[in-house]
């Protein structure tokens, strides 16, 4: 399920939101100019979780059914972006450290 990815690639994700959507981008940059650094922490958290949630309903649905439905769909790619713009404005704001991804040795302890 989990799968490691050079800060590069992920980096590219974030950027790559930035020419799919960038009304999307335009709104969270908007919403961010008014936050500090850890209420847009704690934004982006949200998001991530909501695209874990949305991503396992989905996985669920397939699971399940065969296919998912055309809502789980949707709301999986949504909160996608959702995470994926709420990433590129925390790099912007320097809340993401590639050093900090590099030094992480895996646990949790």
């Amino acid at each position: 399920m989990f799968q490691l990815a050079s800060f590069e690639e992920i980096a590219g994700v974030a950027h790559r939101i930035e020419i799919l959507n960038p009304h999307l981008v335009a709104r969270i940059r908007r919403a961010a100019d008014q936050l500090n650094r850890h209420e847009i922490a704690a934004h982006l958290a949200g998001a991530i979780t909501e695209a874990a949630d949305a991503a396992h309903i989905r996985s669920f649905e397939e699971a399940q059914f065969g296919e998912a439905s055309a809502d789980a769909i949707v709301d999986c790619e949504y909160h996608d972006e959702l995470a994926a713009a709420w990433s590129l404005v925390a790099a912007e704001h320097q809340l993401v450290c590639p050093d900090l991804l590099l030094s992480y040795d895996g646990s949790v302890h």
